[in-house]
């Protein structure tokens, strides 16, 4: 059954002591129960209602918090766990799917999630008010505040299934059960149809006490809200209860809604009406939202922000007096943080790196040739590599994009526009038209705002006109979703600093959403953080864009020995198909290296039959002058190249010898290896076939997919570590697959793909889901056969 009975007198003793929020002055942590404490005591409980414990209005506002609001508030709780234990604002959990009902919209399980993070989905996903939840936790096991949890308080975190009288329902056992169960629950108790006794609009007799002999109180139940805390909690408190604040009472009394009443109003405002704001905070430089500034003095600020409030700024960086331009840039070199960019007067760009802290490193100037760089903005993904890439201008008007080398720098500048120099202001890394693709917004001489729609390949899609009037402005930029209604907006102000902002509408469109800021005009610089970061980037599996025409690419040997580029397309087809080189012998095997060089482009391996690696670094549209790397490559069953075994985000290969062992060679990015082998496995030799799928599970890390003796496939995701997580199997029934070969995001959608050559040479595309599985798969070529290596 649900959980009807809850918190009473032996949970109250629990959490006695706990009163006002713990950032209170004489905060304290108690040595008995582990729960930071506060020597205030609440005297009163000015506005309880027993018979309107919380509207119905607040319990359902499921955008009260965001989930970085959420971890804010968990942080500001609890400042150090005690050693050992895992407090809930570290605590992380696997969660499950389920499925859409009639309460809930379902839930897509996910590895590693936070606690944050699950209570602001199930919130949306249940609507029930995030807060709401917390409380639930504070009341039950005074999860919020604990130092020294121990597991069994997350098992049962909410006493979801949980009755007074029989053990808990082991369905509802578990972190991720009990908030998503609760939830769901709460949208049961307000339907009304299943539970009827405390049903609104009526006057009902409420317990003091699961003990009958203390006797009830007369309750006129006012709306649903109420009625499913009593469903869940059926006790109203006592005089005495009332009278303690979040002290004992007496031997009558009962405590969890009194607690939850006392919680919600001290954490965030009054239960009727609105809840008070919760201020934006500047929680994570990788995940917040927030705009960066430069001030006149040099110090480089985030403002927090969320549904047009601003939270408190948060200094990042000192030392940028001369800087003409800043802004964030995405994860440059993929460690998992924010990178900023700057620009000073005399032209110099450098890059800021983020550490996971709210400070940046001094700013590292970055290698090529800025000279003659008029403006230097910020590109997002614009070329659809998983990389953050940047625009410039010259005083010639001509548009380049310098494309993200996934090491922290980027590559020279290619031509993507001419004639820019008519605009006035530029805006770059949007996704404007919310379409998944980076887009530009210019203001060109006349005024007019212009979007200029990226196609998600290093192109343009058509001109939209977002606006006229423009001029008056002296700083206009977008700093993502500024309202909340989950679209990129427009902030702008004119000489006079007056900060205006305009909803975008997700269809290229804007309309005024008012003032929201004086004094900006006081600030030297003004720009978006960029996009959120969540994960490290794993690196790209295959050869990546080989010829530089759009789309991941395929290198594949012939039985004549002509080896062959195929280019993608981005979109899970062909584009067209060149000669490399010729004269291979047909029993060399191609290696991709992944970026063996450091040159930001992924290059060549080739084992002939005398065993001899061989490198050939790319260059241009194909590759260059070959370097003899290696020798007695020939002894091994399997090479495989371009994987980050060990973390350090320089490609290593991986080679298995006739005996099953595993060597592993690391790599040292300029385009050799670092010492001898070293063994990193045994128990290979069932493998047919072993290759390089990326970031096939979307953790941030390569994946290693094998081929089976017995035709079953097998994913064996590494830890980043220079080590594997668990296998699992993927596949049954691919012996009839002679060769195998991840080209990493083949389709465009982001997501490590896999294609396969079967025994009749035809050619199937198996797009990955981001998940360690499957989304679709379907026949994409024929007369493959001929192909005996491919990388």
């Amino acid at each position: 059954m649900p959980r009807i009975l809850a918190t009473f007198v032996a949970v109250a003793a629990l959490v006695v002591g706990v009163t006002v929020p713990a950032e209170s002055a004489s905060a304290v942590t108690s040595a008995s129960t582990g729960v930071v404490q506060a020597r205030d005591v609440k005297t009163t409980l000015a506005g309880f209602n027993a018979g309107n414990l919380i509207s119905d209005a607040v319990f359902t506002k499921k955008n009260s918090m965001t989930e970085a609001q959420i971890q804010s508030f968990f942080n500001s709780k609890v400042s150090k766990c005690q050693s050992g234990y895992v407090c809930l604002k570290d605590f992380r959990i696997t969660s499950v799917t389920r499925p859409a009902d009639a309460y809930c919209k379902g839930y897509t399980g996910a590895a590693n999630e936070t606690a944050a993070r699950i209570i602001y989905r199930v919130a949306q996903s249940c609507n029930i008010n995030p807060q709401v939840l917390i409380v639930m936790l504070q009341k039950e096991q005074a999860l919020i505040t604990h130092t020294w949890p121990s597991a069994w308080r997350y098992n049962i975190a909410l006493g979801q299934g949980c009755p007074d009288t029989a053990p808990c329902d082991p369905d509802f056992i578990g972190f991720f059960h009990q908030i998503y169960g609760a939830a769901r629950q709460m949208q049961i108790y307000m339907e009304g149809k299943w539970f009827q006794w405390y049903a609104p609009g009526n006057t009902w007799n409420v317990l003091y006490n699961p003990n009958a002999a203390c006797g009830s109180g007369r309750v006129y139940i006012a709306n649903k809200a109420t009625a499913a805390l009593y469903y869940y909690t059926p006790y109203q408190p006592n005089a005495a209860a009332l009278k303690a604040g979040y002290g004992l009472g007496d031997n009558c009394s009962a405590y969890g809604n009194r607690n939850f009443y006392n919680y919600f109003t001290d954490w965030f405002g009054p239960t009727q009406g609105a809840p008070a704001a919760v201020l934006p905070t500047l929680a994570s430089a990788n995940t917040s939202n927030y705009v960066v500034t430069v001030d006149a003095s040099g110090v480089a600020w985030g403002y927090p922000f969320g549904k047009k409030v601003w939270g408190n700024r948060v200094q990042m960086a000192t030392g940028l007096g001369d800087v003409t331009s800043f802004f964030g840039a995405g994860d440059l070199n993929g460690d998992g943080h924010r990178d900023f960019i700057s620009v000073q007067k005399n032209g110099t760009v450098s890059a800021l790196y983020g550490n996971g802290t709210t400070k940046l490193s001094a700013p590292v100037a970055l290698a090529g040739d800025w000279r003659g760089v008029t403006s230097v903005l910020p590109a997002g993904d614009f070329n659809g590599d998983g990389i953050p890439d940047l625009f410039t201008t010259d005083a010639a008007g001509t548009l380049h994009l310098r494309s993200g080398d996934n090491r922290g720098g980027f590559r020279a500048p290619t031509v993507v526009g001419t004639g820019w120099q008519s605009m006035s202001m530029l805006i770059g890394g949007v996704d404007m038209n919310r379409d998944g693709r980076s887009d530009l917004i210019a203001r060109d001489s006349t005024g007019r705002l212009l979007l200029y729609p990226g196609n998600g390949r290093g192109g343009w899609g058509t001109r939209v006109q977002l606006g006229s009037g423009w001029s008056g402005m002296t700083s206009i930029f977008s700093p993502g979703d500024f309202t909340g209604n989950g679209t990129p907006d427009i902030l702008a102000h004119t000489a006079s600093g007056a900060l205006l902002a305009y909803e975008g509408r997700g269809a290229a469109s804007l309309t005024s959403a008012g003032s929201v800021g004086t004094g900006w005009n006081a600030l030297k610089t003004k720009a978006s953080a960029g996009a959120a970061v969540t994960a490290p980037r794993a690196l790209p599996a295959g050869f990546g864009n080989v010829d530089r025409a759009g789309g991941n690419d395929i290198v594949a040997l012939t039985s004549s020995g002509e080896l062959r580029l195929y280019g993608g397309n981005n979109a899970g087809a062909w584009r067209s198909s060149s000669t490399l080189m010729k004269g291979w012998n047909p029993k060399d095997t191609v290696v991709s290296m992944g970026d063996f060089t450091g040159d930001g482009r992924a290059d060549l391996g080739r084992i002939d039959a005398a065993g001899v690696l061989t490198l050939y670094p790319a260059k241009g549209s194909a590759f260059g002058t070959p370097v003899r790397i290696g020798h007695g490559w020939n002894a091994f069953a399997h090479v495989i190249g371009g994987v980050d075994f060990d973390g350090d985000r320089l490609p290593d290969v991986i080679a298995v010898d006739s005996s099953g062992n595993m060597l592993l060679y690391r790599g040292d990015g300029k385009g050799g290896f670092q010492g001898a082998a070293t063994s990193i496995g045994k128990g290979w030799g069932a493998a047919a076939t072993i290759i390089n799928a990326g970031d096939f599970t979307g953790d941030g890390r390569t994946d290693l997919i094998a081929r089976m003796d017995d035709g079953t496939l097998r994913l064996y995701p590494t830890n980043g570590k220079s080590g594997f997580g668990t296998s699992t199997q993927i596949g049954k029934g691919w012996g009839a697959m002679t060769e195998l070969v991840g080209p990493g995001d083949f389709t465009g959608d982001r997501r490590a793909d896999l294609l396969a050559i079967r025994t009749d040479g035809g050619l199937f595309l198996y797009t990955g889901n981001g998940k360690g599985g499957w989304a679709s798969s379907g026949q994409i070529g024929r007369g493959w056969g001929g192909i005996v290596s491919v990388g």
